[in-house]
């Protein structure tokens, strides 16, 4: 018992310092543009940008609070803000690698069982696309026109961007909620997997998808709540995609408000799709690609770095300080439990 104190202890020690170690090696190697820029922008755009980006979150979490609280009534939208924040900060952390799966633990320390931590993931997922192609579309049929004039080439590119987001919104939605494709996998399993150990192994994977599937249909068989969760999504979108617009009117005064929202809008659903060349960002290649005729390379770039700054580093920054907080509560506590059983020993 005393040394599983100590080991915890030393873990949680060992996280922190490798954590430390990453965020100062991804700040000197990716972020120290954005902070450069941050260094040179006038503080009430400054201000402005980190306004809309914790406005972003707070929708955000209020999206999450409205999937989340149907199995577990006490998730608050507070909750879904660190949610947002702690996914935000474990992104950067293992470069894109855990990001589902930090998600699903923070349910999963909320007291939502994984199947539904991974059910609430899926349907955020699928809100999330959902509002992208709605503000998407709705771009092309209000800019169609300029648009047309203005890059024609880039209009089939949104359109298999449109087309493969809801391939993925689709295939999501089968992959959690239908029974056909259950049963598919119960029979190939039963006619491949003879060991008792793996049946048994697939039987617990089987109740795991029985219970997401009964997730997902809790909450899209609701209409009401499926119309204020795609509300709550459109709304934290239009927070982020008016961050170009705030950057850019200062120098460009008489540029277009819809056309910049619908151009990052634009951004979001090409960066999918679109080929960049090597080192480039898909969403940093299309942003600049459509920016740069409009407002110049200099400001296109100076906004494209606030926008990642509010977007990105943002609520990396603050799931930073919420991990920061919860480690350093981990460790007390831990170091409690070793001085009380230190006691206990000499106690004896």
């Amino acid at each position: 018992m005393k040394s599983n104190s100590k080991t915890k202890v030393f873990l949680n020690i060992g996280l922190l310092a490798i954590f430390i170690g990453v965020i100062i090696y991804v700040m000197d190697n990716s972020l120290s543009d954005i902070f450069a820029q941050l260094m040179e922008t006038s503080w009430i755009v400054v201000a402005l940008v980190i306004l809309l980006g914790v406005l972003y979150q707070i929708v955000e979490g209020r999206s999450i609070k409205e999937i989340a609280s149907y199995f577990q009534k006490d998730f608050t939208t507070k909750d879904g803000f660190f949610t947002s924040c702690y996914v935000a900060f474990y992104r950067v952390i293992s470069f894109g690698t855990g990001t589902l799966l930090s998600e699903i633990y923070f349910y999963k320390k909320k007291g939502l069982a994984v199947s539904q931590g991974v059910g609430v993931t899926a349907l955020h997922m699928i809100m999330y696309k959902v509002a992208v192609i709605f503000l998407s579309v709705l771009g092309l049929v209000f800019q169609f026109s300029l648009f047309y004039e203005r890059a024609p080439k880039m209009i089939p590119f949104i359109l298999m961007g449109v087309g493969l987001t809801f391939v993925i919104i689709f295939s999501l939605l089968i992959l959690s909620s239908s029974i056909n494709l259950q049963v598919m996998l119960i029979s190939w399993t039963n006619k491949h997997f003879k060991r008792k150990k793996l049946r048994d192994w697939v039987d617990k994977c089987n109740l795991q998808i029985y219970s997401l599937r009964e997730t997902v249909q809790t909450v899209t068989k609701d209409r009401s709540a499926m119309i204020r969760i795609f509300g709550w999504n459109v709304a934290k979108l239009l927070f982020w995609y008016v961050i170009p617009y705030v950057v850019l009117v200062e120098n460009h005064p008489n540029i277009d408000f819809l056309l910049v929202l619908s151009f990052t809008s634009f951004s979001v659903i090409l960066s999918g799709v679109f080929p960049t060349p090597a080192g480039i960002g898909p969403f940093e290649f299309v942003y600049l690609l459509l920016f740069k005729p409009l407002v110049g390379t200099v400001d296109a770039v100076s906004s494209l770095l606030l926008y990642r700054f509010g977007s990105f580093v943002l609520p990396f920054l603050i799931g930073f300080v919420y991990v920061l907080i919860q480690k350093r509560r981990e460790i007390k506590l831990g170091l409690h439990a070793v001085r009380k059983e230190k006691k206990e020993v000499t106690d004896e």
